[in-house]
């Protein structure tokens, strides 16, 4: 199969309500959509960096540069077999997954179309309900986070991502757990800690269930290994993997027992798929995360959270919980409480909203022109 064109856009939509994490408040969100075409049969995919170079280097930004300049050409250039081709096709382009992966995503949407096929199917899942988790940001006070966990635990989603920061974690940590005794927390740090917090994380451990993600930068592979080895809540790594030989550091180091799988961080499906692999090899959960995608990345995770080895609830709320519309003809909705289902439809399972694509479209490129 061979592309003949790809179309990048821009696409701001507002959010329902104000999220903030430790670096940020926002209050409307862009989203760089990647749009494959290859004769009448068009595939999308969703880039999943940020506005912002907090989390990562790579923003939309960087991404929309990056394809235009170096990676649209080996995509227009090359003959595709199966999607897992495509990475390879940029293999002398160091870095860059999210904006690899926007591509790589739209090409298994394009593919899979192509052979009527669902998406979960195509990477090796199947269809069966998913289980879902949903987040807290951080808020001006204990009251408002406590009502939004609430809204969350009532709607049946089992597993609260709460977002904790040094001065925001252990008093909100414990009302939490006072107010919700049963559901999992996930207190979600994005790399705030240091070294000198390491006995503090380790307290945390008195809130259990509970797990502790990405508390140190990515790259404090000594400080994950030394608060692990003095905890029994497992830690999980975010940030901190971005590829299989940052797997095998965390497996040798004993630095976490649980991995956060982005497929934008890791630099597509294919290898999404390597990491679940390997994890499952190695006795280690995964959960799919998400940088509050719209509906198509949505879906998309959703049919990687259908292997096998994803056993925690995974970050794939319905879509009304943070946008006032949506981009695609049919938004995540829960199918039971705290459960979403894959569509059975080819592709990611559903179509593009057309009229909400050209309205919340603020920039657009053609490639060629």
């Amino acid at each position: 199969m061979k592309v003949d064109r790809i179309i990048l856009r821009f696409v701001r939509i507002p959010l329902k309500f104000e999220f903030q994490n430790r670096w940020q408040r926002i209050r409307d969100w862009t989203k760089l959509i990647v749009e494959l075409r290859s004769g009448d049969l068009v595939g999308y995919g969703e880039c999943t960096a940020m506005e912002t170079p907090y989390y990562s280097y790579e923003t939309i930004d960087t991404a929309w540069w990056v394809i235009t300049r170096w990676l649209a050409e080996p995509m227009l250039r090359c003959q595709f077999g199966h999607p897992a081709e495509v990475t390879e096709a940029f293999r002398l382009i160091n870095g860059h997954h999210e904006g690899k992966a926007a591509l790589e995503c739209a090409f298994w949407d394009l593919w899979s179309r192509a052979g009527s096929l669902p998406l979960y199917q195509a990477v090796g899942g199947q269809r069966r309900p998913v289980r879902s988790g949903a987040t807290v940001g951080i808020q001006d006070d204990l009251e408002t986070a406590l009502r939004l966990a609430g809204s969350a635990v009532e709607a049946g989603y089992e597993r609260l991502k709460i977002k904790i920061k040094p001065g925001w974690d252990r008093e909100l940590l414990a009302a939490v757990r006072a107010a919700f005794p049963r559901v999992t927390i996930l207190g979600d740090a994005n790399g705030a800690y240091g070294e000198g917090d390491i006995g503090w994380l380790a307290g945390l451990e008195k809130f259990a269930p509970i797990i502790i993600e990405q508390p140190f930068p990515a790259g404090a592979w000594t400080h994950f290994a030394s608060l692990q080895a003095r905890t029994c809540t497992p830690i999980c790594l975010d940030e901190s993997i971005s590829g299989l030989e940052d797997l095998e550091q965390m497996i040798q180091l004993q630095a976490g027992r649980l991995v956060n799988l982005k497929i934008g961080r890791v630099g597509g499906i294919r290898d999404a798929i390597r990491i679940h692999d390997r994890c499952a090899e190695a006795g280690i959960p995964v959960f799919v995360g998400s940088k509050a995608e719209m509906g198509i990345g949505r879906w998309v995770n959703i049919a990687l959270a259908t292997l096998d080895n994803v056993r925690y609830p995974s970050d794939v709320p319905a879509s009304d919980r943070y946008f006032v519309s949506e981009i695609v003809r049919d938004p995540v909705i829960l199918s039971g409480p705290g459960l979403v289902e894959p569509l059975p439809g080819p592709g990611f399972g559903t179509e593009i909203d057309s009229a909400n694509l050209s309205k919340y479209t603020v920039r657009s490129l053609s490639i060629p022109d």
